[in-house]
């Protein structure tokens, strides 16, 4: 008999399988991320809407019954979608639409499959409620420092990883990717680093999770330089924890603006 699930999810990818039916990665709250095929997913009924209700698009949250896989290498059965939020306000802003792409890319770099992430889950759901607003870009870097910290690739940005000396705001320091943390100028760094202002990675060290964000107001506007700068050291840290470079990279530059230095 099939063990059918009823959980929670957002959709992290969409893959058209046939002309009727649809791969799906789905981030679900209880049982992790899933890869389900989404069979008619595809096919219109004949009343002119969608076999399960309304599309599975990515980023989209729905509730959700599915057949989990077997294993690792196989694909389990969506069986209902019911739509919840199909994050209207983030496809209507581009910069929060771009900042969506790149944290689905994350959460299926950084999390294996079949791995319970509930906190994540409720975090990244605050997150996107609140990714087409105001603050879009600290938005990001707060679901993406979430990310890491759920997964256990969360950097050490307050003291050098060699001497232990405290980082300091105005002071230039060195972020290296590989070890996972800042290091002063004259110590020894492991791989490629990236060279920052001081502020930003203890301002990224203090930057509340998605649900505690609008609780703790910033003490004053962080500027577009300063964003940039956070932005590429997360990613320069999700990537080495992904041991691969991230495809929506290019949205990072559209979501950031592009710069030779940070």
């Amino acid at each position: 008999m099939a063990n059918y699930e009823k959980d929670e999810a957002i959709c992290l990818r969409v893959i058209d399988f046939s002309e009727t039916s649809q791969v799906v990665t789905l981030l679900t709250r209880q049982a992790g991320i899933v890869a389900l095929l989404a069979k008619g997913s595809r096919k219109m009924a004949k009343a002119g809407t969608f076999s399960f209700g309304a599309p599975i698009d990515q980023l989209a949250r729905g509730e959700v019954v599915f057949i989990p896989p077997r294993g690792a290498a196989e694909l389990g059965t969506l069986t209902a979608w019911n739509l919840l939020d199909h994050q209207s306000a983030v496809r209507q802003s581009l910069p929060a639409f771009y900042a969506g792409q790149i944290l689905c890319e994350v959460v299926m770099a950084l999390l294996s499959p079949n791995e319970p992430q509930p906190e994540l889950y409720d975090e990244l759901v605050a997150g996107f409620t609140a990714l087409a607003g105001s603050q879009t870009k600290r938005v990001f870097l707060s679901m993406a420092k979430s990310v890491l910290t759920s997964t256990g690739y969360q950097p050490h940005l307050e003291n050098c990883l060699v001497c232990k000396t405290p980082v300091r705001p105005g002071v230039r320091v060195q972020f290296c990717p590989q070890s996972g943390g800042a290091c002063c100028i004259g110590c020894p760094a492991q791989s490629k680093t990236l060279h920052v202002d001081g502020g930003v990675l203890l301002a990224l060290a203090r930057l509340p999770s998605p649900t505690a964000l609008f609780a703790a107001a910033a003490s004053k506007p962080a500027d577009a330089a300063a964003l940039r700068a956070a932005g590429a050291v997360l990613v320069a840290a999700i990537e080495a924890a992904a041991e691969r470079p991230l495809k929506t990279r290019w949205a990072l530059d559209a979501l950031f603006g592009k710069s030779k230095t940070i």
